[in-house]
């Protein structure tokens, strides 16, 4: 699998990872590991599905360091789906039936101004692309050419998700819709607003065809369920006495209730 290179002295045992999947019965897991080593887990996780027919989702999570990332783990998965001589010479196919995908995260400001909202927005697109299973994208939609900055269309032919980033496009983006047929499965839009407004209005008449998601409003949600609440902080006497009536208890509120927070990682 490395070509004759040990990068650990002992990575996971394929096998082991196998059998501990297989004591989750079920064929639609999502397997999170967040000690990626050199991407063991991603590999018994594509094992196992071609074994049994499964469609688990593995998600590997590491800091990179000494360049592992690109250098070892990406490197090896790549392989196993492709196919891959060995050292000795035979040839192993690969398991194609999958893919897989590299995403790099970074810091972002916590405080909510429009530019860190959309920023944050655009950052998470590749999420939303995670959450739907969603990958393929498309140039057009309906008789318009996608702009990326305007917004981004996926679709796998039989679900079809559609991010907005600038909300002056909604009303023409509801007429094309009309004329549109998604199939069984609505179309799912993720739209860019200041608020939790998801522009239900501008999409009234196609109602019956969408489904309305607004951002970041969700983004924050789904934050503010995993990351700890912040514990509350005293203001200086002095500020209390100018910014309240006296006996008044005076506290800064968590993150996702005051807007001007410093800012920190998203």
């Amino acid at each position: 699998m490395f070509e004759g290179l040990s990068p650990f002295s002992n990575p996971k045992p394929t096998g082991l990872l196998k059998y501990l999947l297989s004591t989750v019965n079920t064929k639609d897991s999502l397997i999170l590991d967040f000690f990626a080593g050199s991407g063991t887990t991603l590999h018994a996780t594509m094992q196992f599905n071609a074994e049994d027919g499964g469609h688990r989702q593995c998600i590997l999570v590491t800091n990179n360091e000494n360049n592992i990332c690109e250098e070892v783990t990406y490197e090896r998965n790549k392989r196993v789906i492709e196919g891959y001589t060995t050292p000795k010479g035979n040839h192993v196919e690969g398991l194609h039936n999958n893919n897989l995908r590299y995403y790099k995260t970074k810091l972002l400001p916590r405080e909510r101004t429009q530019q860190n909202m959309r920023d944050l927005v655009n950052a998470a697109t590749d999420l939303l692309c995670i959450k739907e299973d969603l990958y393929d994208e498309e140039v057009t939609f309906g008789r318009y050419k996608v702009h990326p900055k305007l917004m981004r269309y996926f679709s796998d032919g039989m679900r079809h998700m559609l991010i907005v980033y600038r909300e002056e496009i909604v009303d023409q983006l509801a007429e094309e819709i009309a004329t549109m047929d998604f199939g069984k499965e609505r179309l799912k839009i993720f739209i860019f607003s200041p608020a939790r407004y998801a522009f239900n209005d501008n999409f009234f008449e196609v109602q019956d065809k969408v489904e309305l998601v607004a951002l970041p409003a969700a983004i924050y949600d789904a934050y503010e369920k995993v990351l700890p609440m912040r514990k509350e902080k005293l203001l200086d006497l002095q500020e209390a006495d100018d910014a309240v009536e006296p006996g008044q208890p005076v506290v800064m509120r968590d993150l996702f209730e005051n807007h001007s927070e410093e800012g920190g990682e998203a």
